[in-house]
C-alpha cells in the first residue's frame, strides 16, 4: 500500500479545504502536494476521470490503489499541479486560511505497512505515535462541521512535521505558510520555535501552540499564543486556592533536585500569607524512607512535570496512614496509568487548561456530536483541537488570553482547578 493511499485511508474523514464540501472537486494540500477530491458519479469510468483531469489512469490508480471498476460516490484523490489549485480557490468567496502542523509520521507508517506480508492486516495498523495527531484531527474535523453550520468558511492545509525539525524548516522555507491567517502547531516546543522565529512578528497571523508547556517561543513574538497554561500561572491558581480554603493547614512541598526552582517559586507565592510551609528534596520516594516526614493531616504539593517522580510519590502517599490533600500540575491529567481510587483517596487537585465538563451544554453537545460521528468518545487531544478551532474561528470565549511580557505573545490563563470525585474530574469549589 502506497504512503498516500495509506494516509488517506486513515485520514479520509479529516481534511477539507472548504467547509462547503458538497462539490465533487474540493482541493486539499498535503506537504506541498495538491490533490482534487473527486466523487465518482453514476456510470463514470476511470478513463472518464483521466480525461477530465488530464492525468494518466496509472497515476490515479497508484495514488488511490483502487481497481479499474469504480462505484457511485466513491472518493478519489487526483494529483494536480499547484497553479490549478490556486485557480480553483480564487473562484470561491473569502475564507479563513488555516495551516495545521502535526506529527502524523506518514513515512514511518508506510514503512510499517510495507513490513507486513499480509496486506489485509496491514490496512488495520497505525503507528502508535501517530495517534495523537489523528485524534487531534478528529477534533478539527468535528469543528469544521460546526463552523460550516455557522456559515464560517475555512481553507485548511495540513502538513506532516514528523516531529522533525529539518522537516519543519523545509515547510517554513517553502513559503507555503506566508499567506495563511492561522497556524496551529507544531506540537513540540523546539519546532514551534522554528515557526515563531519566522512568523512570530507577523501582525496578520496567529500562531497557536496547542499542547506545549514551554513558553520560550512567546518571547518577542507578539503573534504567538500558548494554550497550555504555563507553570507560573498554574502555581498562582494553586496558591490562591490553598490560601482561600486551607490557609490554616500545614503545607509540604515535595520536589526533585532538578525541579527545585519550581518548588522555590511556589514557596515564595505561599509564604506571603502563611508560615506553615515545609519544603523537602525527595531523594527517596519509598514509603519506609519518607513516612516520618509527614504529619497526620497535611497539604502536599508536587510541583513536577516528571511522570516517574509524580507517579511514585502518589503511590507512596496513598500508602501512608495520614489525611492528605494533594496538589499537582496539569500534566497529571495525561498520566493514564494512575489509580483513580488512589487519586480520590488523596483528594488530588490540579489546574486544567483543557477542562471538559459533560454537564455543561457546550461540552455535552461536543460529546454527543463526536460520538455520533466517530462512534467513540473524544480524547483530550480531540477536545483541545475542537475548542481551539471554535475559539479562534468563531470567537467562542473558551480561553482567557493575557499578554506574556511586554513584547511577547499571549498565554491562556484559564485553567480551573479540578479534582477527582466519583471516578471523574470535577471542578474544585472554593
Amino acid at each position: 500500500m502506497g504512503v498516500i493511499r495509506f494516509f488517506f485511508y486513515l485520514l479520509i474523514f479529516l481534511i477539507s479545504t472548504s467547509l462547503y464540501s458538497q462539490d465533487t472537486n474540493d482541493t486539499i494540500f498535503i506537504n506541498n502536494h495538491s490533490y482534487v477530491k473527486h466523487i465518482v458519479k453514476a456510470d463514470q469510468t476511470i478513463d472518464d476521470i483521466s480525461e477530465l483531469y488530464k492525468i494518466s489512469v496509472n497515476r490515479i490508480l497508484e495514488t488511490n490503489e483502487t481497481g479499474m471498476k469504480l462505484y457511485k460516490q466513491q472518493v478519489l484523490y487526483i494529483p494536480i499541479k499547484r497553479n490549478k489549485v490556486e485557480g480553483t480557490a480564487s473562484n470561491r468567496g473569502k475564507k479563513l486560511d488555516i495551516a495545521l502542523l502535526l506529527p502524523f509520521y506518514k513515512n514511518l507508517n508506510d514503512t510499517l505497512v510495507a513490513s507486513f506480508e499480509d496486506k489485509d492486516k496491514a490496512n488495520d495498523v497505525i503507528l502508535g505515535k501517530s495517534n495523537m495527531a489523528l485524534q487531534f484531527m478528529q477534533g478539527i474535523h468535528l469543528a469544521l462541521d460546526s463552523l460550516e453550520r455557522l456559515g464560517v468558511a475555512i481553507n485548511l492545509v495540513v502538513y506532516d512535521t514528523r516531529n522533525d525539525s529539518a522537516k519543519v524548516v523545509e515547510i517554513v522555507r517553502s513559503k507555503m505558510l506566508d499567506t495563511v491567517d492561522i497556524i496551529i502547531g507544531p506540537i513540540y516546543s523546539r519546532n514551534m520555535e522554528i515557526v515563531s522565529d519566522k512568523y512570530g512578528n507577523d501582525k496578520n497571523k496567529m500562531l497557536i501552540s496547542p499542547l506545549s508547556k514551554s513558553s520560550e517561543f512567546l518571547k518577542n513574538n507578539p503573534s504567538t499564543i500558548q494554550i497550555n497554561t504555563p507553570f507560573k500561572i498554574q502555581s498562582k491558581i494553586i496558591t490562591k486556592f490553598i490560601e482561600e480554603k486551607y490557609n490554616a493547614k500545614n503545607v509540604i512541598i515535595c520536589y526533585e533536585e532538578e525541579e527545585k526552582g519550581l518548588a522555590l517559586y511556589l514557596e515564595r507565592q505561599l509564604s506571603k500569607n502563611t508560615n506553615r510551609i515545609m519544603k523537602i528534596n525527595m531523594i527517596y520516594t519509598h514509603i519506609d524512607s519518607i513516612r516520618s516526614q509527614f504529619l497526620d493531616s497535611q497539604i502536599v504539593i508536587l510541583p513536577s512535570f516528571n511522570r516517574a517522580f509524580v507517579s511514585k510519590m502518589l503511590a507512596t502517599l496513598g500508602g501512608i496512614d495520614s489525611s492528605f490533600i494533594v496538589f499537582g500540575l496539569s500534566n497529571l491529567k495525561n498520566y493514564d496509568h494512575l489509580d483513580i481510587e488512589n487519586l480520590m483517596h488523596l483528594d488530588v487537585h490540579f489546574p486544567d487548561p483543557y477542562y471538559f465538563n459533560k454537564n455543561i451544554r457546550r461540552d455535552s453537545l461536543l460529546l454527543y456530536s463526536f460520538e455520533e460521528k466517530f462512534l467513540s468518545s473524544p480524547s483530550r487531544f480531540s477536545i483541545a483541537a475542537y475548542n481551539i478551532m471554535m475559539h479562534f474561528c468563531n470567537k467562542n470565549m473558551i480561553y482567557n488570553l493575557e499578554k506574556y511580557r511586554l513584547t511577547g505573545g499571549k498565554i491562556n490563563v484559564y485553567a480551573p482547578l479540578v479534582r477527582y470525585l466519583d471516578y471523574s474530574l470535577e471542578r474544585a469549589v472554593y
